[in-house]
């Protein structure tokens, strides 16, 4: 049998609005003072279909297909909170279950969906699962809409919103995550020369993300403090932020070159020119804004001002009050994705070194020497400005974004299954399946009402897990090296900074 596919022209238009107005709904529920612009609701639409898809995809029969189905694809724990809210609304029956999106429309179409006919109990059970997941999202975007001070969502706030919540992106991300594991368990990466239109793809791909990543920050953090005139001055936002908006602006510019460079090429019969890319921003000096950029943030009145700004009980009260742990994240986090601005610049220069090495026409080749060459000066002047203060960055970490996230995640997969193969009575999903990275590991000390007890801690970017020396090793060395005692999903750890005074902890 054919699968469904929910992207085709007429499939599409079967689906099209048929959530919005539930979702309208929803919305209302969760966050009754905001409002929806209709795109919002539109994008949320979009991705409850591809949800639905993924429910379908495993063929269903009955309530407990269903549920295996979350289970095994959708990220824990929001798979444990979407199967209760699901059971919930099947004890309260058709006439009593309290669901806004309309089951009686989603039946028939379930059929056409899968070429068979299914309860009206598993009907039930899929929407309700979707309820709950476009609930989850609305309740996520509104916390952040309330959070910068304004009163309609849109949809790149549902966007920056759902960057911050690791559950929501590994959800609706999971293919990408699930084609990088299987290139890396199955076969070996690809680590030799990339071709040219391979360098420029992931370029372009690496560049979008950077301008993500740019949005987020001037979004989540640079706009709280420029509404809060009280508090804080516009020098203040000038010494924190620098002229991360004009960084923004160049990335657009330089993208908008690069993705009319490809548009341009011929079917079939040329690549890209990219060295005309790069050759006009350097001519026209839009490079400049790196330089004045990294002074600032590299100098250290940027960190005495963050830090003397916390240090006001108003702003520390300011900054609770917009979420747990924002002040915290102003903190410590901001600090470190402030940086990345300056390490991208610096990925530029490689960048232009393998384009010009693999590029397949000597006059693309010229131009990009010329680019590289004319920027040869901003180089030398980030060097003096970071020399000595820029941290450096982990092997594999200076490649284009995709292949870096390809290359990168392959030895962290294989230190956290060493880790985990290392502490007996594991249980649950493996470590890889619920974290990315491997930060640390330590002594930690632990108080309780008892004594005062040391645990081996292992951090990573998800979990942190607590053992104990494993006593009962063999002399072979075959036992398990640790004892698991217990482990904690980070995002569910609530973290206390508490001020250092000497001697004590």
């Amino acid at each position: 049998m054919q699968s469904y596919d929910f992207e085709s022209e007429d499939n599409a238009a079967k689906w099209r609005g048929l959530f919005v107005p539930a979702l309208r709904k929803v919305q209302r529920q969760v966050h009754p003072s905001l409002v929806a612009k209709e795109e919002a609701l539109e994008y949320i639409e979009s991705l409850i279909v591809k949800l639905l898809s993924m429910l379908c995809a495993g063929q269903p029969h009955n309530v407990h297909d269903v549920e295996d189905r979350v289970q095994k694809t959708f990220p824990h724990p929001i798979e444990t909170w979407a199967i209760k809210d699901a059971l919930n609304a099947l004890e309260k029956g058709k006439k009593k279950a309290p669901l806004v999106i309309p089951v009686d429309k989603i039946h028939p179409l379930l059929k056409e969906v899968l070429g068979y006919k299914i309860d009206y109990q598993v009907s039930l059970y899929i929407v309700a699962v979707l309820e709950y997941i476009a609930a989850d999202i609305l309740k996520l975007a509104g916390n952040y809409v309330r959070n910068i001070r304004h009163v309609e969502m849109s949809c790149q706030d549902i966007k920056v919103a759902m960057c911050a919540d690791k559950v929501l992106m590994d959800m609706f991300h999971q293919d990408e995550e699930m084609s990088v594991s299987s290139l890396i368990e199955d076969e070996p990466v690809k680590t030799g020369t990339l071709t040219y239109d391979e360098v420029v793809k992931d370029m372009i791909m690496e560049e979008t993300q950077y301008i993500r990543d740019l949005n987020m920050i001037i979004k989540v953090f640079r706009e709280p403090f420029v509404q809060e005139k009280r508090m804080f001055t516009e020098e203040d936002v000038n010494v924190l932020f620098s002229n991360i908006l004009e960084l923004y602006e160049f990335s657009i510019s330089l993208l908008g070159l690069l993705e009319d460079a490809i548009e341009m090429t011929d079917e079939g019969n040329t690549s890209p020119a990219i060295g005309e890319c790069f050759e006009e921003m350097v001519e026209a000096e839009e490079f400049d804004v790196y330089v004045s950029y990294a002074e600032k943030i590299m100098d250290k009145k940027h960190k005495q001002r963050l830090l003397e700004l916390l240090s006001r009980p108003q702003v520390a009260l300011y900054f609770q009050s917009m979420g747990q742990g924002f002040k915290e994240a102003v903190q410590y986090v901001l600090p470190r994705l402030l940086l990345e601005p300056i390490y991208h610049c610096l990925h530029y220069f490689e960048v232009l070194k393998i384009l010009e090495k693999t590029s397949p026409s000597s006059d693309d080749k010229d131009r990009l020497a010329e680019a590289s060459g004319l920027l040869h000066g901003l180089q030398l002047n980030l060097d003096r400005v970071c020399s000595g203060s820029l941290p450096k960055r982990k092997a594999g970490e200076s490649w284009l974004g995709f292949n870096r996230r390809l290359i990168s995640r392959q030895p962290s997969i294989k230190k956290m299954n060493e880790i985990q193969k290392s502490i007996d009575g594991w249980e649950g999903k493996n470590i890889s399946e619920s974290c990315n990275d491997f930060i640390m590991e330590g002594v930690l000390g632990k108080t309780g009402r008892r004594a005062y007890t040391e645990r081996h801690v292992f951090l990573f970017d998800g979990l942190l897990v607590c053992c104990k020396p494993n006593s009962r090793r063999s002399v072979t060395g075959s036992t398990p090296e640790y004892r698991l005692k217990e482990k904690f999903l980070m995002r569910k750890i609530t973290i206390n900074d508490k001020e250092f005074t000497d001697g004590k902890t």
